[in-house]
């Protein structure tokens, strides 16, 4: 499954899922399962079970081509080309 990192809340990680479920993590939690600081979305590869997330680890090619799909449809809304 992927998680794609939505906000953060302090000290808390909001995640959501493909079916927009919310999880929620403390930083370093988030940090100490996937080795790098949250930033808002981008995208995990992820393993969960109920409301707990039992692995995680940072997807750069998804995050990037999500990034880019956003600017595009940005792009589309605004008349740039």
């Amino acid at each position: 499954m992927w998680l794609c990192v939505d906000r953060i809340e302090g000290d808390t990680v909001v995640l959501t899922d493909e079916d927009e479920k919310l999880y929620r993590l403390k930083v370093a939690d988030y940090v100490a399962l996937t080795g790098r600081d949250p930033a808002e979305s981008d995208v995990l590869t992820a393993e969960a079970e109920g409301d707990r997330i039992l692995s995680a680890a940072y997807d750069s090619e998804e995050t990037a081509a999500r990034k880019e799909a956003a600017r595009k449809r940005l792009n589309r809304l605004f008349g740039k080309t």
